[in-house]
């Protein structure tokens, strides 16, 4: 079941419902997901405006060669990816519905393309498939964020790089602790009413990541958001 408007009616109802659920299982996320993939794309554009969007643009540009979206959704980062140096386009998601509206857009893109259902925890490629693997808001929807990013490392070629657009914990122990203090993130219930967790350590998956080498980190809006160019270990 999905509880994503169930938090309208009061403080009182949402702490009550947090205390007795806590935090959404993976299933629970995917519901969410299910629940408002028809409408996503203009439920977000509004909120992505100067955010998400931009901040797709300015990085996923720089994408060439094959190319892999992780967690691709609905195809939102398919206006950033109209460069002429792609070769071919892959964009897998575990979630259907999601997919069913990227489907709708794929054959627009100027290139060989296709989406298709796959767990970013253990994507169906051979090792070294792709020039460049790209994610927005992966790492902080998958259970397992750890394996995703290890798989986005596997499956990039020598000398290729991975892109990443992902929200966070703020980058600063400043920003964060205050952040923390006055409950702006993480949101307790975040995670019930957009399917994906707004308190994921970017850094810290990066430096826990063996597979790749960081080449750059760019922050944004309060240091919340991360813009991530890095490449595989060789």
């Amino acid at each position: 079941e999905t509880f994503h408007w169930c938090f309208a009616d009061s403080e009182e109802k949402t702490r009550k419902f947090l205390e007795k659920y806590g935090q959404p299982t993976e299933a629970q996320r995917l519901e969410v997901y299910n629940w408002f993939a028809d409408e996503y794309d203009e439920g977000v554009k509004l909120v992505e405006m100067g955010g998400a969007s931009n901040y797709r643009k300015e990085l996923i540009q720089g994408a060439l060669g094959d190319v892999l979206e992780v967690a691709v959704g609905t195809g939102r980062c398919f206006e950033a990816l109209e460069s002429a140096e792609v070769k071919s386009f892959v964009g897998v998601d575990i979630n259907e519905a999601m997919l069913q509206q990227a489907r709708k857009k794929v054959d627009d893109l100027p290139y060989p393309a296709r989406v298709g259902l796959a767990n970013a925890h253990k994507l169906p490629f051979a090792d070294k498939s792709f020039d460049t693997v790209i994610s927005s808001l992966c790492l902080c929807a998958v259970e397992r964020p750890e394996e995703a990013l290890a798989e986005m490392a596997r499956v990039c070629r020598p000398g290729g790089q991975v892109l990443l657009v992902e929200p966070g914990v703020a980058r600063r122990w400043l920003v964060r602790t205050g952040q923390r203090h006055l409950g702006l993130v993480p949101q307790p219930k975040h995670s019930w009413e957009f399917g994906w967790r707004d308190d994921v350590d970017v850094l810290g998956l990066l430096d826990a990541c063996k597979g790749l080498s960081v080449a750059s980190v760019e922050t944004r809006a309060m240091g919340n958001w991360y813009l991530v160019s890095a490449k595989p270990v060789e």
